[in-house]
């Protein structure tokens, strides 16, 4: 059995380019059909996504080759071979295997460590599945890739550290708030930066949300996106009476949260705590508000740094990583010589019950006297000692599957059983 693995990710290829040979879910569907048919004999898959675009083959004979699956690549897309094909990487069997581990462990992602590859290998997986292209072969590879992910990310920290700063905010608003449902959010402003902030907020489990921006169109498109309401620019000093999460995205020029009004506000709000993201360049927020009780202040340097900590610290984890994926591999490599052994143990196990039927029909021949209970007696002990003597040989198959000793052992009893078949007669 070999497994081939061609395909092009963001580091051997410009967007450009992805965008090009990029299979919608109708594509993809379409594309393995058409495999189906053009290679009946062989198992295959299509990842794509906007980072990669790779096709998985696990194939018992000479084809498909790799220059076939790039043809066929090129045809599919409707692209000149010369166009792609310097931008490709083409594995073989242990290094696809790895390959996919990887791809599935986030482990080859643009940002190391996140979540949502695993999602995009599964529902490869899925179609190839709904189409018929998968067998025993890509089933198994693609299982033990899932559970190489939840290994990956449930004993190391891999994923746990965020590293956006939208992400890394919200991380932090958790060590100050146990949670968010009764919290009063402000947004300031409603670039792409608070947007995000939003989004990640709302999966916090955050409720209130309140926009306000100088141009109220603007605010109100942000407030439905979260569910919230939008307010006037006019009435800041109210609604930051009501906060306790302050996001401030502005391209005001200077700081429109300066210590005196904060100060101010906070006696009102009995100086609860509040935790203000200042995501703006220049900052919306005075820098001497992070000296007041009560009130937590990041701005999008001190957000910065804490996402390239824990960028580091992920990238610390890979080592541990790797040696997880070696023990999967290996895992894999054991089951995939065991299938290579198994039709020499039932070649085996087929030529002795052969001896054994003959003998067995001699025996009877030879003692006509013998009682139907007899018989049976007779037939269960002689199976017995077929098994006994039959099962340290297909251990010992499975155990040297990996080597050609197995394959020589077991075309050795092959001919031995033809030999005696030969002589008796």
């Amino acid at each position: 059995m070999t497994v081939l693995l061609i395909g092009l990710n963001h580091r051997t290829a410009p967007v450009e380019l992805r965008e090009q040979l990029a299979f919608s879910s109708e594509g993809v569907a379409t594309a393995l059909m058409l495999l189906r048919n053009q290679f009946p004999q062989s198992e295959a898959a299509i990842l794509s996504t906007c980072n990669r675009v790779e096709i998985l083959i696990a194939t018992e004979g000479d084809s498909p080759t790799e220059k076939d699956l790039i043809s066929f690549l090129a045809q599919a897309r409707d692209l000149p071979v010369p166009a792609f094909k310097p931008y490709l990487y083409r594995l073989r069997n242990e290094k696809a295997v790895r390959h996919l581990f990887r791809v599935a462990a986030s482990l080859d992602s643009m940002v190391v460590g996140e979540f949502q590859i695993v999602s995009q290998v599964k529902t490869a997986f899925a179609q190839a599945s709904e189409q018929g292209t998968t067998g025993r072969m890509l089933n198994r590879l693609f299982h033990q890739a899932f559970t190489t992910s939840k290994r990956i990310h449930s004993e190391t920290e891999i994923g746990k550290r965020k590293v956006s700063i939208p992400s890394a905010a919200v991380d932090i608003a958790r060590s100050i708030f146990s949670e968010f449902t009764d919290k009063h959010v402000l947004i300031i402003g409603a670039g792409e930066m608070a947007q995000l902030v939003c989004q990640y907020l709302r999966k916090a489990d955050a409720r209130n949300f309140t926009v306000t921006s100088r141009t109220l169109n603007n605010a109100r498109a942000l407030a439905k996106a979260c569910d919230g309401s939008a307010v006037p620019y006019d009435q800041l000093d109210e609604q930051l009476a009501n906060a306790d999460i302050v996001v401030t995205a502005t391209r005001c020029p200077k700081a429109i949260i300066t210590a005196d009004r904060l100060a101010e506000i906070q006696k009102q709000r009995r100086r609860r705590s509040m935790f203000i993201i200042d995501l703006a360049v220049p900052r919306n927020v005075d820098p001497a508000v992070s000296e007041m009780d009560s009130v937590f202040l990041y701005d999008i340097d001190e957000l910065g740094r804490i996402v390239a900590e824990n960028q580091q610290h992920r990238m610390n984890q890979v080592d541990l990583c790797e040696r997880i994926l070696d023990e999967e591999i290996d895992a894999f490599e054991r089951w995939l010589d065991e299938s290579r052994a198994r039709p020499m143990i039932e070649q085996m196990f087929t030529d002795a019950q052969k001896v054994h039927d003959r003998e067995l029909a001699e025996l009877f021949a030879a003692c006509p006297c013998l009682s139907d209970e007899q018989r049976d007696a007779v037939a269960q002990m002689s199976r017995r000692l077929m098994n006994k003597y039959m099962h340290p040989c297909a251990y010992t198959l499975r155990r040297h599957a990996s080597s050609g000793a197995s394959a020589t052992l077991a075309q050795t009893l092959h001919a031995i059983t033809l030999k005696q078949r030969h002589a008796d007669g």
